[in-house]
């Protein structure tokens, strides 16, 4: 004679035992800002997620998918994370408050990942700085901080850099006064 069990009842479960998707879990107060908890990445970052995780590429022109392969380290993702920050905050172009947007995404969500995803060095100067993706984002998105005419391109910084590694690149972007050096300012106040 067999026993069972009876299932306890999860009608007032908001998430059916079924359903367990870490990019729909319900951000709890215990695993807000958590990196071991995949549920706590900012809602912001999951297209960045999905991007590095390969579950969708960033878009680019067909030529290019068809000359070049797709990026192989942080540094290759720069670029077209950049474009995608941009594309988010309704530019067409990026500037470098775009690429430090790009830095500081590709690093909180490497950040939040069980498996490694290779990082450079510039996310973690900029989290010594105090920064994070959610209030620079915030503050490009209200416009609150006035930012001047970057004095190169995005480009010509990515150009100058090249093969040198993300940190080489953030550390370019802030010893020139760029949009991306004054958001670092006004962030920290």
């Amino acid at each position: 004679m067999e026993t069972t069990v009876p299932e306890p009842d999860r009608r007032d479960s908001p998430v059916s035992p079924n359903s367990l998707n870490p990019l729909e879990l319900p951000d709890s107060p215990v695993s807000a800002g958590d990196p071991a908890v995949p549920g706590a990445l900012d809602p912001l970052l999951r297209p960045t997620r999905e991007a590095l995780l390969a579950r969708r590429a960033h878009p680019a022109p067909r030529w290019k998918r068809l000359l070049q392969p797709g990026p192989s380290g942080p540094a290759a993702w720069i670029r077209p994370e950049a474009d995608a920050q941009a594309e988010r905050l309704g530019r067409r172009t990026p500037g470098t408050e775009h690429v430090l947007l790009a830095l500081l995404a590709v690093h909180e969500v490497a950040r939040h990942e069980p498996r490694p995803v290779e990082e450079d060095g510039a996310g973690e100067l900029l989290a010594g700085l105090g920064l994070d993706y959610a209030r620079a984002h915030a503050a490009l998105d209200s416009g609150e901080v006035t930012l001047p005419a970057d004095p190169r391109s995005v480009e010509a910084y990515l150009a100058d850099v090249a093969g040198q590694g993300t940190d080489r690149l953030l550390r370019a972007l802030l010893e020139e006064d760029t949009r991306a050096r004054r958001l670092v300012d006004a962030l920290r106040g």
